[in-house]
């Protein structure tokens, strides 16, 4: 009994709630308006009957067991009006009593009751820890891979969820929830935001302004990024209390373009840490080919560091006698003055200046034509909606999947194909049939669901990066102490300030790739940067390492070494 009175003031902070109460009211109003008739109409009639006055108690004591049919029999009429009336009450209290009446409980007291006892599993306040924690506010794709990050890495975590059964879902999936309304100033509190690191709002824009309003609110100081689909939006977020607003399909669509490299074969800048540069060359129809990584002397003649080589989508670290074949591409690490000299060396073989072809005209296609156009790139858009088409220059409308569509915009020639739709299985449909028609062109590809990037590799994309991935790994960039530069699904090149117990090693014996799984990109510190460090170098206390590996890698060097 307890807990069903507590559970009815919980319904007034519900909409839904507060409407079936105001019902159960109604129906209770009607009811005893029924009685206080009946009961009227009994003293009259009965008086008639009797000639004589008749008490309430008695008035109420018939209507009662006539209405609940136990007429006990000890108070009848004798006249057909009576009679009459005795029937009609009888049949007002079968089926208020009998039919109505079970749907109003089980409605609204027997449900509420079970809601209350279930929910009441799911936490209304999170339990702080000695560490600063997240909040996140919406469950999706891009929420869902940074909790596997966060988790990885140790960052606790607690997700609001307003509704009740998603909360319980959630909770029962080991998932740190919390029940609350994201316009209430109060949830935020309950998730402790004045102890947190940073608030994600990850669902579309409105509710995001909506969060953010509502989470600076709470608390003026603390941390609050979010992500944006609209160019409009942008600022709005920003003045609703944003400090960070990721734009992810203009950030996937810039990745995306930035992966082509087989336009020619100069080295292409994906990123970089301060003066060291990380950029991708393909190697075909360039001396390279045919040659050990060993025989290249890359390292001695031009002094870029490969750290990695591509081969059909897959990543391998560098082995001295790794053999380079014309779909190899190389993963350098050098500064200007060092790609300048590759360029010049290798820059000159076999350039293709064909359009390059990009399947889709939505937020990500447009982005990708921009950033190509940037770099000076040509391209074609193939859309099948005309009104996508006329947002973008040199769009060809039709269907992909239609080999004279692909025909007229170059398929033949084109050095790669960019394949940027939202619908995976369309993605692995396009990407087997490109593959099909040009064999030897690269193809990139962006994946909707992350779950998709393996399968997608096996279409025979070159490579694929989903955009949930790159969502999460940004958000997580902007917590995490060390840098981060995403170069694919699940590779990233990271620094970390030199651990405490590396200072002092020489690298030859800290067997960090052995230990981890990690390669070492460059050293800095003393105010210099070494791309291409000696065995026999030592690491100082003042030191940075920058280096590359797997998230798996990444975690192993943290447990290791930090």
């Amino acid at each position: 009994m307890k807990e069903l009175i507590q559970s009815i003031p919980s319904g007034f902070h519900n909409r839904k709630k507060r409407v079936n109460i105001v019902r159960f009211l109604r129906f209770a109003a009607v009811l005893i308006f029924f009685v206080f008739v009946y009961m009227n109409i009994y003293r009259h009639l009965m008086s008639i009957e009797r000639s004589a006055e008749i008490g309430w108690i008695e008035c109420f004591y018939w209507v009662l067991t006539t209405m609940s049919t136990l007429g006990y029999g000890d108070i009848t009429f004798t006249g057909d009006d009576g009679r009459l009336f005795s029937m009609i009450v009888m049949f007002t209290g079968v089926f208020y009593l009998f039919i109505v009446l079970p749907f109003v409980f089980m409605e609204f007291l027997y449900k509420p009751f079970m809601e209350y006892q279930t929910g009441a599993r799911v936490p209304r306040k999170f339990e702080r820890s000695d560490e600063k924690h997240l909040i996140l506010t919406h469950y999706d794709t891009i929420s869902h891979d940074l909790m596997d990050k966060l988790t990885q890495f140790g960052y606790p975590f607690v997700l609001i969820v307003e509704q009740l059964k998603e909360a319980l879902r959630l909770h029962d999936m080991q998932i740190p929830v919390m029940y609350g309304q994201l316009d209430d100033a109060k949830t935020f509190e309950d998730a402790g935001i004045k102890d947190c690191a940073m608030v994600v709002a990850t669902d579309d824009d409105i509710r995001n302004v909506n969060i953010a309003f509502r989470a600076r609110e709470a608390d003026p100081t603390c941390v609050i990024t979010s992500t944006c689909s609209r160019e409009t939006s942008e600022e709005i977020l920003s003045l609703a209390g944003a400090n960070h607003v990721i734009k992810v399909s203009k950030q996937m669509g810039s990745f995306l373009a930035r992966r082509i490299s087989c336009t020619d074969r100069s080295t292409h800048v994906i990123g970089s840490f301060d003066e060291v540069r990380i950029a991708e060359a393909t190697i075909h129809g360039t001396p390279l080919v045919g040659k050990t990584l060993k025989d290249t002397n890359l390292r001695e003649d031009v002094g870029v560091n490969v750290v990695g080589m591509w081969e059909r989508g897959h990543f391998q670290l560098p082995e001295p006698s790794a053999m380079l074949n014309n779909h190899t591409v190389l993963l350098l690490a050098g500064m200007d003055a060092q790609f300048e000299k590759y360029d010049g060396q290798f820059g000159k073989y076999s350039k293709n200046n064909s359009p390059v072809i990009i399947i889709g005209a939505g937020r990500v296609g447009r982005e990708a034509a921009l950033s190509l156009e940037e770099m000076n790139v040509p391209y074609r858009v193939i859309e099948t909606d005309e009104r996508k088409a006329g947002k973008v220059k040199n769009a060809i409308i039709g269907d992909a999947s239609d080999k004279t569509i692909l025909e007229r915009a170059g398929i033949s020639k084109a050095p790669a194909v960019l394949i940027t739709s939202h619908d995976d299985e369309s993605n692995i449909y396009l990407t087997i049939y490109c593959r099909k028609l040009r064999p030897d062109a690269q193809i990139i590809t962006r994946a909707f669901l992350h779950r998709n990037v393996e399968p997608l590799h096996r279409a025979g994309a070159d490579f694929v990066m989903s955009q949930d991935h790159m969502g999460a790994n940004t958000i997580f960039n902007l917590l995490n102490r060390a840098e981060i530069l995403m170069i694919t699904e699940g590779l990233d090149v990271f620094s970390q300030k030199t651990p405490e117990s590396l200072i002092g090693e020489k690298l030859k014996d800290s067997k960090i790739r052995e230990k981890t799984g990690c390669s070492i990109v460059a050293l800095k510190g003393n105010g210099k940067t070494v791309i291409t460090p000696s065995p026999d170098h030592e690491f100082t206390e003042d030191s940075e390492i920058i280096l590359i590996g797997d998230e798996k890698a990444e975690k192993e060097f943290e447990l290791k070494f930090c």
